[in-house]
């Protein structure tokens, strides 16, 4: 993409605060694979009808990108288009999305869907679904939150998702869902149950995580292997440089234990999952007593 293109979709990201508060550590769009000026300008010229259709039929993260973005620059004022997205909210068609490198989504990160690379955009909404896409595209033109869908998310509760959207969109009154707040987090991004199982799950070995490690060290530092110095910035090709450290942070680890490795941690969770508790002052989990 031309440098142009990059600097113009990066204004109108920041322009929604759905994006630009939930990069962890670093992302742009320049992330997205197989993202071009050429797809993005297409996508600027289609009729809301037209979104409407590309956002059921979207199948990769490129292609759910652009139908948001497109949205967002385009139809943020159009009642019909949103009344319409709230329809689809109650769609449960699901497509497993190709091409998610960067992309945080944590329920996906558990089934293995995408891979955890350290790094990245966190989506709240599963965007492998419909209701969950249609439902990001209604939080980020409206910027209200009425609540999210999960992977978990049932049919009778996206049914009770899309009613909320059409009464808002119909100027009658309906009470806004609140996120738990994990106070005192060091990286608030990280802190919910579902990211914590996710980044313990994403530590266990997978060949697809083996090639991305691959891919950086050749690429940028010409290794073909991790370096036996610690203290080598490649050692941040492998994202789980980044996971342990989170986790260390989640339960309040002043400095690094190697033996807390990928076992460790799939046992520790296994163990003690149902008697976490919050600390809100210390801002870490504890084992409850």
């Amino acid at each position: 993409m031309k440098k142009k293109g990059i600097l113009l979709v990066m204004i109108l990201l920041c322009s929604s605060n759905l994006f630009c508060q939930k990069l962890l550590m670093s992302w742009s769009q320049q992330n997205i694979e197989n993202y071009t000026l050429e797809m993005y300008n297409d996508a600027q010229k289609l009729t809301s009808k037209e979104l409407l259709a590309k956002n059921v039929n979207d199948e990769s993260w490129a292609e759910v990108f652009l139908t948001l973005n497109a949205s967002i620059n385009n139809y943020t004022k159009d009642t019909l288009y949103l009344k319409e997205l709230a329809k689809q909210v109650a769609n449960d068609k699901q497509t497993k999305l190709k091409g998610t490198s960067r992309l945080i989504i944590w329920d996906r990160i558990t089934t293995g869907d995408i891979i955890f690379e350290g790094k990245g955009l966190v989506m709240d909404n599963d965007l492998f679904t419909v209701a969950g896409r249609s439902n990001q595209i209604l939080q980020s033109l409206t910027k209200k939150n009425f609540g999210f869908v999960t992977i978990n998310t049932t049919k009778k509760e996206l049914s009770i998702l899309k009613n909320k959207w059409l009464d808002f969109l119909s100027n009658k009154p309906v009470t806004e869902f609140k996120p738990v707040e994990f106070k005192n987090a060091k990286i608030a991004e990280i802190s919910a149950p579902e990211a914590t199982k996710a980044l313990i799950i994403s530590l266990q070995e997978n060949p697809l995580k083996t090639d991305i490690i691959k891919k950086c060290l050749k690429n940028i530092y010409n290794l073909d292997e991790m370096p036996k110095d610690k203290t080598s910035s490649a050692n941040y090709c492998n994202p789980d440089t980044y996971t342990l450290s989170y986790l260390g942070m989640l339960f309040g680890d002043e400095k690094t234990d190697e033996n807390k490795d990928a076992n460790w941690w799939r046992n520790f969770w296994d163990k003690n999952h149902n008697n976490l508790v919050w600390n809100t002052e210390k801002g870490f989990y504890q084992i409850k007593k």
